[in-house]
């Protein structure tokens, strides 16, 4: 059931996260935000999420460093990390797959596209 499936979005732009949080809960998704990499952290902490939506580029505590993080942490390892970028250059995929990224999607996000990296980590 989606209502039980729990996504993180980190994103320091707030028009981004009041769009995702919209489709995602239109969608059926619990929607929680964070605003940087510390907020995520220990949102995920609080919210145990199923999965995450990283912004790449943010303040403090960078994408790839929070994303080294949740998969390093033996209990957080396990829940998809989507990585989310405006530039999908062969070096920001490559460092985002080498801290664990399970997938990227191009900024600006196309709905069809979150909905099918959506259903496909979610199973729903």
């Amino acid at each position: 059931m989606r209502a039980n499936k729990k996504i993180l979005i980190v994103d320091d732009n707030e028009d981004i996260l009041i769009t995702y949080r919209v489709v995602l809960e239109r969608m059926g998704y619990v929607v929680e935000a964070a605003h940087n990499g510390r907020e995520c952290l220990e949102g995920i902490e609080e919210m145990k999420p199923d999965m995450v939506l990283l912004d790449v580029l943010l303040p403090g505590l960078s994408g790839p460093e929070v994303c080294r993080s949740i998969k390093e942490t033996a209990q957080t390892k396990d829940i998809p990390v989507v990585a989310i970028t405006a530039s999908m250059s062969g070096e920001t995929r490559n460092r985002m797959a080498e801290v664990g990224a399970d997938e990227f999607l191009l900024k600006p996000v196309d709905v069809s596209d979150l909905n099918r990296v959506v259903k496909r980590f979610l199973g729903v």
